[in-house]
């Protein structure tokens, strides 16, 4: 597969509530298309706070989705492992590090720009250089 055929898309969040807002935002996107979506974080405990936001948000209702790292069906699934359970051809990557595309299986990518933390951000920014370099197709919004 060609790595242009691969779109990365930084969303740009300033607080909390904005990433809040996308991570769910985002997942019900997904949950609609009935299309599956992995979101990978970078340990327990940020697995169980996205965990109890999709449970949560939006207040009306909940998104069913799953914790798993074995081959999976659910739509929505939260994973600290490399794996990629429900063969999903889309990931949010709440990690700092850039998803290590080895198979190419992901044809989009969403990541998080924080602008409110200096840190965040440089690491965002290092993400996007990783992604430029090989060849994806990069968006801002």
């Amino acid at each position: 597969m060609n790595h242009k055929h691969i779109r990365v898309t930084f969303f740009q969040v300033a607080d909390d509530q904005q990433k809040r807002h996308k991570i769910t935002e985002l997942a019900q996107e997904y949950f609609e298309k009935n299309e599956p979506l992995l979101i990978r974080l970078p340990h327990e405990k940020a697995l169980e706070y996205v965990d109890l936001l999709l449970w949560r948000l939006p207040q009306d209702s909940f998104l069913p989705h799953a914790i798993k790292d074995i081959p999976c069906k659910d739509r929505i699934v939260l994973t600290c492992s490399d794996q990629n359970p429900n063969g999903a051809h889309s990931i949010l990557n709440l990690c700092s590090e850039p998803v290590a595309n080895k198979n190419l299986s992901f044809t989009r990518i969403y990541e998080l720009e924080d602008l409110a933390s200096s840190n965040k951000n440089k690491s965002a920014q290092d993400r996007y250089k990783n992604y430029k370099e090989q060849g994806y197709t990069i968006y801002q919004k």
